[in-house]
């Protein structure tokens, strides 16, 4: 029977259990409390460690950064002399990755005027475009475009391939070949003024002298037509009487509507002419140094070309790829060639070293 004393033992009991619970509970929580505090400043430690780490990698990357960009004037040095090279890109590339690369290529002591940028009219869809072309090389207007274009390729290219050189081409043009006209100034579309290029220039040809690429025929035709831009890089030479050579490149950003297409075409028509050649890839900003198996994907030069007078590199974006282009080209002239960069099936970063 329940009765008062049980209502009075059972409220006691109650109270007694809650008193017990709340001092047990204090107890453990400032335990547990203890222990989470341990544990979040072992965490932080650890965390502080981290960063410390991290900042000593970083600290350690910007320094081989600036060792690399400091170093690669001497690993290109004189490796270029006597030669002119042409610098070929599509439209939509990073120009300021190609004006490096034409810096390191005048490092190692070649003649570089800057960048002949491939627009999207160099696919010759348009007939008057087709016109353009095929009377500037004497060719019938019934031409298919890429035939067109080899031929093109071939009449700019021609007059380096004139002459033997030590290992290569030497540019040799009768003087006769030489046009009295300037090059197009820097209101047309085919020349574009940048805090980093100069106007055209419009230095005549000299008795003896091979006047500038860019002034010759059929080159300045173009730029005044609008298939091509002319970019000429602050410092360009007056002129150049020297072995040619040539870097075509393209990626994956080109807006031409085959990338890779026009500066194969380049490369297959420079090999027919037995001009040394590297067709280079350049990607986004943010994948220097990512090694990728996408990479090289759009560096296919035409079938039937002469391979050992056509080098690769992948990686343009990367300064390390733009010293490989130049020591590429270096080594074509002594009659070696390779793939490089950081795709599939390279044969290294860099050229191998031959020694003295």
């Amino acid at each position: 029977m329940v009765t008062f004393r049980f209502y009075v033992v059972s409220t006691v009991a109650f109270f007694l259990a809650l008193a017990v619970g709340v001092v047990v509970g204090s107890v453990l929580d400032g335990q547990i409390a203890d222990s989470l505090r341990d544990r979040l400043d072992g965490v932080e430690q650890s965390l502080d460690d981290t960063v410390d780490s991290i900042d000593a990698k970083n600290a350690e990357l910007e320094l081989q950064e600036r060792y690399m960009a400091d170093s690669a004037p001497f690993s290109v040095q004189d490796t270029m002399t006597a030669t002119t090279t042409l610098v070929v890109a599509e439209t939509g590339l990073d120009a300021a990755s190609l004006e490096d690369l034409v810096r390191r290529l005048r490092q190692a002591g070649s003649t570089v005027e800057g960048v002949v940028w491939l627009d999207r009219r160099m696919d010759l869809a348009e007939i008057a475009d087709r016109e353009l072309v095929a009377g500037l090389i004497g060719a019938p207007t019934s031409t298919a475009p890429t035939e067109l274009r080899t031929a093109l390729w071939e009449a700019v290219l021609a007059p380096g391939a004139d002459g033997a050189g030590e290992g290569g081409a030497t540019t040799t043009v009768p003087e006769e070949s030489a046009p009295d006209t300037t090059a197009p100034g820097a209101g047309t579309a085919a020349q574009e003024s940048t805090s980093t290029t100069t106007e055209a220039g419009d230095a005549p040809a000299e008795a003896g002298v091979v006047p500038l690429l860019f002034e010759q025929s059929p080159l300045a035709e173009l730029a005044d037509a609008g298939l091509v831009r002319l970019q000429r890089v602050e410092g360009a030479p007056e002129n150049t009487a020297a072995e040619l050579l040539v870097a075509a490149v393209t990626g994956p950003t080109a807006t031409t509507d085959d990338p890779g297409l026009m500066v194969g075409e380049v490369a297959g028509s420079a090999a027919a002419l037995q001009v040394p050649v590297v067709l280079g890839e350049l990607h986004p900003s943010g994948e220097e140094g990512a090694p990728s198996e996408d990479r090289g994907g759009l560096l296919s030069p035409p079938e039937g070309v002469d391979a050992a007078l056509i080098s690769t590199v992948d990686d343009l974006e990367w300064l390390p790829g733009r010293v490989a282009t130049v020591l590429a080209l270096s080594e074509l002239r002594e009659g070696r060639s390779g793939s490089y960069g950081l795709g599939p099936d390279v044969d290294g970063l860099l050229p191998p070293w031959q020694g003295p």
